[in-house]
Formats: C-alpha cells, sequence, structure tokens
C-alpha cells in the first residue's frame, strides 16, 4: 500500500494504542504531535516515522501532510484541534477522521462540507466509539423502520475499566455545554430530562441523559427530526452527573477547571478493559405507533472499540473509499460498518 495514515496525538493514550495497533496489523503510519522528545522513543520502538508540529502553523502543517494520504487525530480536546488540522487537510487534499464526540466539532466540521466538496476531501470525525457504534446502530434501525421520527440509544459500559484520560478531560472542558437533543430537527438545549428504563440485554436498567454526538450525527445520517441519547447509570454515575450539572457553570473560571482536570485518573490498563464490555441500545418509532428496538455489544469502548473502529475506517480510506465532504461513520460507511470491529453483534429485538 503507497499511501500513508498519519496518526496526530500518536503519544496520548488512546493514541498510543492506536498507532501499536496499526503499526502492528502492517498499516504504513506516520507518528505525529506536537513533541519531538514524546514521539521519538515511540517512533523508534515500533520502526515508524514520526512528524512533530503544532497547530498554530498552518504551513507546518502543510509540510508535515506530504506524502499522506490520511489523516486521523487523537488529540483533544478536539475543539481545539479539530478545525486547523481538518482545514489544512482540505488544503492538502487528505482525507480526515477523529475520534471526537464533541457536538461542537461535528457542527464545526459540518460547516465545512462544501469547501471539502469541492477539493474531493472526506471529513469524518467521530470513528471511535464515539459516534461510530451508535451512528450505525440508529440507520440500521431506520432502515428497519423507514417511517421512523423518533430515536432514542443508550449505552452501558460493564466492567472495571474506566475512562481515558483525554475523554475525562474533554468532558470537564465541554461541562457548561449543557444537554443537547434533536427536537422536530432542531439542535436543542434540555437540561431537565428524565432518566428512562432500558434493556441491554439482562433486564432494565435507568439509563440518565448525556449530550452524545448523536443528538447531530445521527440525524444526518437518518434524517430522524428527534433524538435523544442516554448512559447507563448506576447510584455512583448518578451522583457524579448531578455533581457535574451543579458545578457547570463554574468550570468556566480557570481555576475551578484547572482544579477538575488535577482529578483527571490514568487510562484502563489492557486487563481490566478485557474485563469490560460495552453494550448500546437504540429505538426507533412512528407517528403511527410503529417502533423498532435493536442491541450492539462488543468490547471496552473508550481504548479497545474506538481502536477497532477507528483504524477500520482508516484502511478504507486509505484503499480510496473517502466520499468528499462532510461523513459519519455510517452515512460513509453504511450500518454494518460497527461489525467489521472483532468481537461486535448485533440483536434486532422485537
Amino acid at each position: 500500500m503507497s499511501s500513508k495514515l498519519l496518526v496526530y496525538g500518536a503519544t496520548g493514550f488512546v493514541g498510543r494504542h492506536i498507532v501499536r495497533t496499526a503499526v502492528g496489523s502492517g498499516l504504513p503510519t506516520i507518528l505525529a504531535g506536537r513533541d519531538a522528545g514524546k514521539l521519538d522513543p515511540l517512533a523508534a520502538e515500533l520502526g515508524a516515522e514520526r512528524r512533530a508540529f503544532g497547530l498554530a502553523d498552518p504551513s507546518a502543517i502543510e509540510t508535515a501532510l506530504k506524502g499522506v494520504t490520511v489523516v486521523l487525530n487523537c488529540a483533544g480536546p478536539f475543539k481545539r484541534t479539530a478545525e486547523p488540522l481538518a482545514g489544512a487537510c482540505i488544503s492538502a487534499g487528505v482525507s480526515y477522521l477523529d475520534i471526537t464526540g464533541e457536538i461542537p466539532v461535528f457542527e464545526a466540521l459540518h460547516a465545512k462540507d462544501a469547501e471539502a466538496k469541492a477539493r474531493g476531501v472526506m471529513l469524518l470525525p467521530g470513528v471511535g466509539f464515539d459516534v461510530a457504534a451508535t451512528d450505525c446502530l440508529a440507520l440500521h434501525l431506520k432502515r428497519r423502520l423507514p417511517s421512523a421520527t423518533r430515536l432514542r440509544l443508550a449505552f452501558q459500559s460493564i466492567g472495571p475499566a474506566g475512562l481515558p484520560p483525554g475523554t475525562q478531560r474533554t468532558a470537564i472542558e465541554l461541562m457548561n455545554y449543557g444537554d443537547r437533543v434533536r427536537r422536530n430537527g432542531r439542535l436543542v438545549r434540555a437540561d431537565r430530562r428524565p432518566a428512562i428504563s432500558v434493556d441491554f440485554g439482562q433486564g432494565l436498567v435507568e439509563a440518565a441523559p448525556i449530550p452524545w454526538g448523536d443528538a447531530f450525527t445521527a440525524f444526518f445520517s437518518t434524517g430522524i427530526p428527534n433524538i435523544e441519547v442516554y448512559i447507563a447509570a448506576p447510584p455512583p454515575l448518578r451522583r457524579q452527573l448531578a455533581f457535574a450539572r451543579a458545578i457547570a457553570p463554574a468550570v468556566e473560571w480557570g481555576p475551578v477547571r484547572n482544579l477538575l482536570l488535577m482529578g483527571v485518573r490514568p487510562g484502563p490498563i489492557r486487563a481490566l478493559r478485557a474485563r469490560t464490555s460495552t453494550h448500546v441500545w437504540g429505538e426507533v418509532a412512528d407517528e403511527e405507533g410503529r417502533s423498532a428496538t435493536a442491541r450492539l455489544h462488543g468490547p471496552e469502548a473508550g481504548v479497545d472499540w474506538t481502536t477497532a473502529a477507528a483504524l477500520g475506517a482508516a484502511r478504507k480510506a486509505l484503499n480510496g473509499l473517502a466520499p468528499a465532504g462532510y461523513q459519519t461513520p455510517a452515512s460513509a460507511y453504511g450500518p454494518d460498518f460497527v461489525l467489521e470491529a472483532e468481537g461486535v453483534t448485533r440483536e434486532d429485538v422485537d
């Protein structure tokens, strides 16, 4: 394969796992990030090329993208890295992918759709667990019930693995963003949604509302005008979510945000991830009372499922499967794309 994949943020917790997996599977991978001192030992370990550059200088990014076919951005918070890197990819004619789940990033990259199409460049954010799995399930359900006007999605993690550090930092950065849902086609703030009961396959559990990226992406993929997303919330998580809502306005103040960032925990080691599974539930309904439900079951989400989905999308793009313009995982590769990741299964529940 003559084309090359550049992974930006290669020395982050998830980025390291992605580049190790990519190089180990034979993908021609360039390690990239801001800090040459961090890149050098990892590049030497993997026997891979490395390119060190920041994102403040467009000419430096342009130089770094020479000979690159696909960029996979793993450097969050993506609200700071996605736009400069995606803009450079459009100028260079390079496909852009990332593993964000941030609604503001989806909005910003969608605004570049016409520019990307004019250059024949694909912009495909959200190729990690956020939002590849949920996006594919949403389109699968839409195809089962084409008349659907309402979509609810939820997910559950079972096991000891916690969130990767980057995901924790992003959650803190976005605490004051508030909850978001899709209502009558419009993305709106809805901070007082009630919890719902969801059966992920082992009986009903309570799921709390969260501002997941599907409020933006699933509308693009399916056209369903009313969309809400939830997370299974045992008591400790419910207390954390309530605390986050209570202090959200204060997070805009730098000292409070920095204090929270100091509490970011290390990412889950392989042994913990191996004992963790992830389950996704989706339900669509139409105005006539018809409905359809389906579930996905897979590995730990933040690292293992994210790596499988992201590299699956990168391989397709490297092989020329890169439809121009803004895309979601499902719009680019269809609802069955999620099933290409090892260990992922889907079931219809009716």
